[in-house]
């Protein structure tokens, strides 16, 4: 498979995108803000029991960051010397993810350390995801002509196209995300040929956005009308084929009379959303202040003479006066001491400009 990882490195955050066959298929972030307080896939920890839980079959584990994580027993049931108190030896099999903690497996190390604490880091934004695809090649995203500011754009929008015609409306709710088929204006009622193939045609779109969108948990996807058991096979086995490349573990129903189409997606992590949103469901003040960081360093970038006047919101202000990092010194690092960040009171929480 021609697969590449495409990597930006940035004051406060990295980025990088998984492209396969030259199309962004994952978006992955690495947040300075969250380094000391969320547990990242993969890494290993000297935990806590805090609880054992008999009816989960289940401990919860302090780590010493973020939430408490969750260790199922499996069928073996409780492991020996395991009691509320124990130090024992963890490593992260899920992030965590909305109010969920992460889900741990137990690992065997030596537990001489000092508990809860982490034991092994793993790596940076793109050593991590070099371990998950081995095959793949890093790269710099601008050097590979990779926009990755464009596709997560794309992936924070409800409505995406289908290459050939058609759109796809996204709606993720508490319970599930919908995904609607909309043949955009293509009668369907001419034949059953018509809504045949824009269904097929929706399917590797689909299992692109929910990859790239981060999407988890019960997944509905509503087809166009299909009346032939034939063609309802026919769609249901475009979509398991488009599926066949994502690394998620998944399970698909079979298509109902009504066309609708029921799958379960593994849960990995966060969703793109709940890392770039707000509980109110607006871009958080965190990624606008990520954003308004990126202009200005590139600005600095691109001219290396100048001095430079970042103006932003209140909004994001207010997050750069309290952030848990130096940006300050990390961009002064990066540029030399040549920028101010001024609050324009009166604007949009999203207004940021850079001035030489």
């Amino acid at each position: 498979m021609s697969r590449i990882i495409a990597v930006e490195d940035w004051v406060g955050e990295s980025r990088a995108a998984i492209v396969e066959h030259g199309r962004i298929v994952e978006l992955h972030f690495d947040r300075w803000s969250e380094q000391d307080s969320r547990a990242f896939l993969g890494e290993l920890y000297l935990g806590r029991v805090r609880k054992v839980d008999g009816p989960l079959n289940a401990a919860f584990v302090d780590l010493g960051r973020g939430e408490p994580g969750f260790l199922p027993f499996g069928k073996a049931g409780r492991p020996q010397g395991l009691h509320e108190g124990a130090a024992i030896g963890v490593r992260v099999k899920r992030e965590a993810f909305a109010e969920k903690g992460p889900t741990l497996a137990l690992a065997d190390i030596d537990a001489g350390g000092s508990a809860p604490g982490l034991i092994e880091s793993d790596g940076n934004l793109a050593e991590r995801l070099l371990r998950r695809h081995p095959d793949a090649e890093a790269v710099w995203a601008d050097e590979a002509g990779v926009d990755i500011a464009a596709a997560i754009e794309a992936a924070g929008t409800p409505v995406a196209p289908v290459p050939g015609g058609g759109n796809l409306h996204i709606e993720p709710t508490r319970a599930l995300t919908a995904i609607d088929i909309d043949s955009a204006g293509k009668s369907t009622n001419a034949g059953r040929k018509l809504a045949l193939d824009v269904n097929i045609a929706a399917m590797p779109e689909i299992a692109r956005q929910i990859r790239l969108r981060g999407l988890g948990g019960n997944i509905v996807i509503d087809s166009l009308h299909l009346r032939a058991q034939p063609d309802r096979k026919a769609v249901e086995g475009a979509l398991k084929r488009a599926l066949k490349a994502d690394p998620a573990r998944i399970d698909v129903l079979p298509i109902s009379r009504l066309g609708l189409i029921e799958m379960v997606r593994q849960r990995t992590g966060r969703s793109v959303a709940e890392i770039l949103l707000d509980a109110r469901g607006r871009v958080s003040a965190e990624t606008l202040s990520l954003a308004a960081l990126r202009l200005l360093e590139g600005e600095g970038r691109a001219n290396r003479a100048a001095r430079l006047t970042l103006s932003v919101s209140p909004d994001i202000s207010q997050w750069l006066d309290a952030a848990p990092f130096d940006w300050q010194a990390a961009l002064t690092d990066r540029l030399g001491p040549r920028f101010t960040v001024e609050p324009r009171e009166d604007t949009p929480r999203d207004f940021m400009e850079v001035k030489a």
